[in-house]
């Protein structure tokens, strides 16, 4: 006797593929690192300082006000690879609810649904700690210059 292929798990499994995608190539880019070139921490840091500091000054001396040029959106390897792994990742989402509702296994579902979201939430926390810790090196180094 054949053993039965249960295909009513199509789009979960799907989903569960997609999220383990998602989720690996999250973390491969926190290990990796950066797939473009970066400057380096101590010019990102002293370049905002000195910016800080015009802005400062020129206020305190009462110039005129300083012109604001917002900086024209580029994309590098780095953002578009992390579009595409949240782009997949909420792909896996899409399919563990269409799987739920189409009554699917819900453990596949279920799966589909948290590494997409792990995914998600892994890129966000990564994003979110870089922040902080360069807000704290701006602070310390404005701190340094007098302007703390």
């Amino acid at each position: 006797m054949k053993p039965q292929v249960n295909s009513g798990n199509t789009i979960g499994l799907i989903g569960v593929f997609l999220g383990v995608v998602s989720l690996g190539m999250a973390l491969f880019h926190f290990w990796y690192g950066a797939l473009d070139r970066q400057p380096s921490l101590e010019d990102a840091v002293a370049k905002k300082a000195l910016s800080i500091k015009e802005i400062v000054v020129s206020k305190i001396k009462g110039d005129k006000e300083v012109q604001y040029i917002p900086a024209k959106r580029t994309y590098d390897k780095d953002k578009i690879f992390d579009f595409v792994t949240v782009g997949v990742a909420f792909t896996a989402i899409v399919l563990s609810v269409v799987s739920f509702v189409k009554r699917e296994d819900s453990r596949a579902s279920i799966i589909a649904a948290l590494l997409g979201v792990g995914a998600i939430t892994f890129n966000f926390l990564t994003v979110a700690l870089g922040a902080i810790v360069f807000v704290i090196l701006i602070a310390s180094v404005l701190g340094a210059l007098g302007l703390g």
